[in-house]
């Protein structure tokens, strides 16, 4: 456990919280045993929760591993009262972990940030995970800008794009799936932080809808700009395959002549036309090429080529 006191409140911060970090909140903070439960493990569903004298929140935050070049799903628990703020994270929130830094070896922090309500604590320290989770956002536009350009480039690999536009799409899915259900959370979110810290601080609890909107939207817009970017790849690579298929089934057409032909005149029969007259081999030949020409011509005039 890690805590923050100033004149105006305390900030408890836990990570992975163990049996006996959770028999001190519920003591201290007289949490309900439902509560204390949720607060041991993982919750898959966020939400906003009124208890007596304090707010039980739970949000989930996109972060995304560089290492594993991947974006993972890190829940994050909040405990509101009216003179204290506890944030419980079950894997690593480096933004939330700064924060908290931040706030305790820096005066100017602790003023800007932890001087006023516990409600204000909160407000900033969420405004921040959505600031970085609009960094992460503009990271991932940056990739879907070069990809744009390695598709309407004069040459590129279809294939390799697919794979690389794959991967810009988990990345979006992942964002999409842990912030979509966060709405009805902060939606009321307002109305019960209101009847706690009264209706002055609510202006406070709508801007983070706000900011969430700012997220949601952006992610929107790059969804939208990476499927448009994968139908358009995947209309291209269809179409060259379409055109190799094509040019194949030409050369099969053409070619059909001369197999039939060859194996018409190697039929040992006993009057086969052609065969044992002078020049026969340089006669057959040339019906062969006529038959490719010809079927040549007629492929031409149906613009089949």
């Amino acid at each position: 456990m890690q805590t923050l006191k100033t004149n105006a409140l305390e900030w408890h911060h836990f990570s992975k919280p163990s049996a006996a970090d959770l028999k001190w909140l519920k003591a201290h903070f007289r949490l309900h045993q439902l509560v204390v439960e949720e607060l041991g493990k993982q919750t898959i569903r966020p939400r906003s929760d009124r208890y007596d004298s304090y707010i039980y929140i739970i949000l989930h935050f996109p972060i995304f591993s560089e290492a594993e070049r991947h974006t993972y799903s890190r829940e994050v628990d909040f405990i509101l009262t009216k003179h204290a703020l506890v944030t419980v994270a079950y894997g690593q929130v480096k933004p939330l972990e700064d924060f908290f830094k931040q706030c305790s070896s820096e005066e100017s922090a602790r003023e800007a940030y932890a001087a006023n309500t516990p409600a204000h604590l909160f407000y900033f320290a969420l405004k921040g995970l959505y600031d970085f989770a609009l960094r992460e956002l503009d990271h991932i536009q940056e990739n879907i800008n070069r990809l744009e350009e390695r598709v309407f480039s004069a040459k590129h690999g279809e294939e390799a794009l697919i794979e690389d536009l794959s991967f810009v799409r988990r990345d979006i899915i992942d964002f999409r799936r842990s912030l979509k259900p966060q709405q009805l959370a902060l939606e009321s979110l307002v109305i019960q932080g209101v009847s706690i810290y009264g209706a002055s601080l609510k202006p406070f609890f709508e801007e983070l809808i706000g900011e969430y909107q700012k997220v949601w939207n952006l992610i929107e817009n790059s969804k939208e700009a990476v499927d448009a970017l994968y139908d358009n790849n995947v209309a291209v690579l269809n179409i060259k395959q379409n055109e190799t298929m094509r040019v194949l089934s030409i050369m099969a057409f053409t070619t059909f002549p001369l197999v039939l032909f060859a194996q018409l005149f190697s039929m040992s029969t006993v009057a086969t036309p052609i065969i044992g007259y002078r020049y026969d081999f340089w006669v057959i030949i040339s019906l062969m090429l006529a038959a490719a020409i010809g079927m040549f011509v007629f492929f031409k005039r149906k613009r089949w080529l």
